[in-house]
């Protein structure tokens, strides 16, 4: 693609470039590409969006101060740096914001393949997955303090760094709040293996902070089981595919019990430590009913530090670590039950 367009900062200010080549597929709300004159920039073109709409939510996210999107010289959300029109006919497509790239950051989702981790991430324990759920917490309060919500939090929406660090992306698709007008912009869309309970079905309605807090629990579950989903697993009698949502309106948790099937190289429950256990109890079990019981973002932080310091090494592999009231390593338990070794530069 070749399009000269024009970009306009949050104080209108004006310059040009042109549209280049895509980066990654195109996807169901509108597709990036690159800007030739700007290597560390994208530009995010959303092709569904009804074009009053999307002005608001430009103007909004452009107003916004940045200086809580950028830590320590990374950015921690990619968040919107100017307006991106047509030169030709002044149509707004979308917005530019920064390049998110290999080696510095790597779609979540990627490393949720073994065999892709092993290659990216050498050596890397489970350690690692708690500073990234832990920094993907403090990440959520950020947002939440600002008055908005995230809405689709899920894995789609996460680039991460290898010191496990976590960036957020897509923030058009956030309720957005409105500090001109008071208003909040609801979120048009969320995955609905990460939704929330109460807003399965409801897309478009506006949310609480409690809907973030669900999708945070399930996350934080997911990367402590190094990827997989604590709804996944196939029900007893279950016929055809299952689906993690299906899972979720059962109340069919794996980690909290329910009886489903999932493969060998899942984590079992018994290998996540007894406090990580009770959080999840309030959020998915507890939390189902009672959103509000749900642990917020920094509860979830503050559990996730203290198992980072009670993490101990195996005498077996040095890249197997695991919490202190573990009497022996769960990661070789996994390993002798027939699982692939979750971490491979163990050496094994």
């Amino acid at each position: 693609m070749s399009l000269d367009v024009w970009l306009t900062g949050p104080q209108g200010q004006q310059t040009a470039d042109t549209l280049d080549t895509p980066v990654g597929s195109v996807g169901s709300q509108g597709q990036v590409f690159r800007l030739r004159l700007r290597p560390d920039t994208v530009v995010k073109v959303l092709h569904r969006a009804d074009p009053e709409e999307l002005a608001v939510r430009t103007r909004v996210m452009l107003a916004e101060p940045t200086g809580w999107t950028v830590r320590s010289g990374r950015p921690v959300v990619a968040w919107p740096s100017a307006a991106v029109h047509r030169r030709d006919d002044g149509r707004l497509l979308g917005y530019a914001a920064p390049l998110l790239a290999p080696p510095r950051f790597a779609p979540l989702p990627l490393l949720f393949n073994p065999a892709v981790r092993a290659r990216m991430l050498p050596g890397a324990t489970w350690a690692w997955w708690l500073t990234l759920a832990e920094d993907l917490a403090r990440l959520v309060q950020s947002v939440h303090a600002r008055g908005h919500l995230i809405g689709d939090l899920a894995p789609a929406n996460i680039f991460v760094s290898a010191g496990g660090g976590v960036c957020l992306i897509d923030v058009d698709g956030w309720q957005l709040h409105d500090r001109t007008t008071g208003k909040d912009l609801p979120c048009p869309f969320s995955r609905p293996e990460y939704t929330a309970p109460e807003d399965l079905g409801r897309s478009g309605q506006r949310r609480e902070a409690a809907s973030d807090n669900w999708a945070l629990a399930v996350l934080t579950a997911q990367l402590a089981c190094l990827g997989f989903h604590p709804y996944g697993g196939v029900r007893p009698g279950a016929t055809g595919p299952v689906e993690e949502v299906d899972n979720v309106r059962l109340r069919c948790c794996r980690l909290l019990g329910a009886d489903v099937r999932s493969p060998v190289s899942a984590v079992p429950p018994q290998a996540l430590p007894a406090v990580l256990l009770r959080r999840l109890t309030e959020a998915l079990d507890v939390g189902y009913d009672a959103p509000t019981a749900r642990p917020g973002p920094q509860s979830w932080a503050a559990v996730l530090a203290y198992l980072r310091n009670q993490l101990v090494g195996c005498s077996t592999s040095p890249t197997h670590v695991f919490s202190r009231e573990h009497r022996d390593c769960p990661w070789c338990r996994m390993v002798a039950a027939g699982a692939p070794d979750p971490f491979p530069g163990s050496g094994r």
